[in-house]
């Protein structure tokens, strides 16, 4: 199976389209509307979203799925209790206190930390998760 940096890449795209659905459901579907007002985006005028920013953010997804998938890997991470407990260590250490920067010092809404960090919890224990499965 080809690899990349030790990595599977079957593993890698699993993980990737398994966060970019759950990106789409979350931010498409559960908190649409919700995260569009916080944002200040008119959801009301319809038409097609823009690709450039679906292929960036399935890039983004890439990178995360990426990074844990060596993170488990370098920690020799096999089981996925294990790899769970690992990804959701990443997204508090990592990602939430990224997020937090947006309402500390750039004045965003307290609740875009809620939907933003919540989908990064849920996606970084879910990646993991899959990753579990590609583990040698």
């Amino acid at each position: 199976m080809p690899k990349i940096f030790g990595l599977k890449i079957i593993g890698l795209l699993a993980t990737s389209v398994a966060f970019f659905v759950l990106g789409w459901l979350w931010y498409g579907v559960l908190f649409m509307d919700k995260w569009a007002t916080l944002m200040g985006v008119d959801i009301s005028a319809g038409g097609e979203p823009s690709m450039l920013p679906m292929l960036y953010g399935f890039l983004n997804v890439v990178v995360v799925s990426f990074g844990i998938g060596l993170l488990l890997k370098w920690l020799k991470i096999t089981t996925m209790a294990s790899a769970v407990k690992y990804g959701l260590i990443a997204a508090v250490f990592f990602s939430l206190t990224t997020e937090a920067y947006g309402p500390i010092y750039g004045g965003t809404p307290i609740e875009l930390l809620y939907i933003n960090g919540a989908y990064n919890f849920i996606g970084y224990g879910l990646v993991a998760a899959i990753w579990s499965f590609f583990s040698e």
